[in-house]
């Protein structure tokens, strides 16, 4: 077969990323279509003009040929322009005998949208839509609807990530206090010296740092609604007897306080321990047990629910379709692959994995080679079997990467914390996990 003379032109022109050549006073030589497209309008020739004279406010945001003239170093970094998305730069010198001889440039963004919503907030799925056709949860949302006008004090257990907070507030949205306030206080997130003031706030003048004005403590702000107690299990031995003062009288005593207040709450509690063998071993107590407890609700695990899983794809996929503005869909056999899968994090990991595949899959289409842990370079056995994951690897591995990411660009807890929807106290946790600093 004759081939024709390939021509170096068509070649540079077919690639996606932005390209241009400059010499060493930073004169523009040559750049592809791509290049051109991008930042240089009208029919006008750049080449033989200096790099300052492209006016694209965007190219001289991102633009490194300046640092490189000046150092002789080359640069690559990455910057994230606002609703355009994460830029990576590479600017390298061209040298001979020491000296520049030309500057190649490379820009390329993989990513038409940001990374991950700053301002954007997403609600969470209602629980009817998260299990719709889950026949193990049918039961658990008629119940529900049974109580709904009823103010028995709840507890949800099962393992972490099978969606016990999202049922709280569903359970919450469906009682008569549900234009009232939801409150959550996560027993495990506030430090164990804080957890009293945090929760039943202090007067003022309580003890030494606190507020002349005193503070309003997390029951008080639940007063006439609902307060959701997550990690119940891990509730100090010493603040269980003023829950069960809460519970049983509707009162509590702030910090310093000689008086005790009257509040009107319900109370939903959630827990992954086995919290009569915490009273067994005396780390609970038992009389608080059985008044968190007059409803109960288990939470199976997503193995258990696998006709669950296909809704659950397909209401993630819609979510982070929204939230990147883009339009992927999935193939059938990537579909049944996370089907089979036993995803020991339940919910909260399938999750994050279709929020990894959203982002990270090249095309729109995700397949099953968008999966680094399922995809075998062999065809899959023919009995058909699927080989193990490590799953928590995975989603371990993509929570550290979008953390160092972010926090590269906002060198901040709290703006870290705001711009991926988690609260700051779980940003600075996952940071000295992650050893990111």
């Amino acid at each position: 077969m004759k081939f024709n003379k390939i021509n170096f032109n068509d070649i540079v022109n077919t690639i996606g990323f932005y390209i241009c050549m400059y010499d060493k006073e930073g004169i523009i030589r040559y750049y592809n279509l791509a290049f051109k497209n991008a930042y240089l309008h009208g029919s006008e020739a750049f080449v033989g003009k200096h790099f300052s004279s492209i006016e694209n406010v965007e190219y001289q945001g991102v633009t490194g040929i300046k640092a490189v003239i000046e150092t002789s170093e080359g640069q690559s970094y990455q910057k994230k322009i606002e609703n355009l998305g994460l830029f990576y730069i590479n600017t390298a010198p061209i040298l001979h005998n020491g000296e520049i001889n030309y500057i190649i440039e490379t820009i390329a963004t993989p990513f038409k949208a940001p990374i991950l919503p700053v301002k954007e907030h997403v609600p969470e799925a209602p629980a009817q839509d998260m299990f719709l056709g889950d026949i193990k949860m049918q039961s658990i949302l008629e119940t529900i609807s049974r109580i709904s006008n009823f103010d028995s004090t709840i507890l949800i257990t099962g393992e972490s990530g099978t969606g016990k907070s999202m049922l709280a507030k569903y359970i919450h949205s469906k009682s008569k206090r549900a234009n009232k306030p939801f409150i959550t206080i996560n027993c495990a997130a506030i430090p164990e010296n804080l957890i009293e003031s945090e929760l039943f706030g202090y007067v003022a003048g309580a003890f030494t740092g606190a507020s002349q004005k005193g503070k309003k403590g997390l029951v008080e702000a639940a007063d006439t609604g609902t307060l959701f107690l997550d990690e119940i299990g891990l509730l100090p031995l010493q603040l269980q007897s003023k829950f069960l003062q809460l519970i049983q009288e509707k009162t509590y005593t702030p910090i310093g306080a000689l008086k005790s207040k009257t509040v009107d709450v319900r109370i939903i509690s959630a827990t992954n321990l086995n919290l009569k063998k915490q009273v067994m071993e005396h780390k609970f107590r038992e009389d608080l047990f059985y008044r968190l407890r007059v409803i109960e609700f288990h939470m199976p695990p997503l193995r258990e629910r696998v006709d669950a899983i296909n809704p659950l794809i397909d209401y993630f996929l819609q979510l982070y379709n929204k939230t990147y503005h883009i339009n992927k869909s999935i193939t059938f056999e990537t579909r049944k692959l996370l089907c089979s899968e036993g995803w020991s994090g339940n919910i909260r990991e399938l999750q994050y994995v279709m929020e990894r595949l959203v982002v990270t899959s090249r095309d729109d289409q995700i397949t099953v080679g968008d999966i680094p842990s399922f995809h075998e370079t062999d065809t899959v056995a023919e009995n058909n079997e699927i080989k193990n994951i490590k799953f928590e690897d995975e989603v371990e591995a993509f929570e550290k990467e979008l953390l160092f990411r972010y926090y590269s660009i906002y060198k901040s807890t709290y703006k870290l914390a705001t711009a991926i929807g988690i609260s700051q106290t779980k940003a600075s946790r996952l940071l000295r996990k992650y050893n990111i600093q």
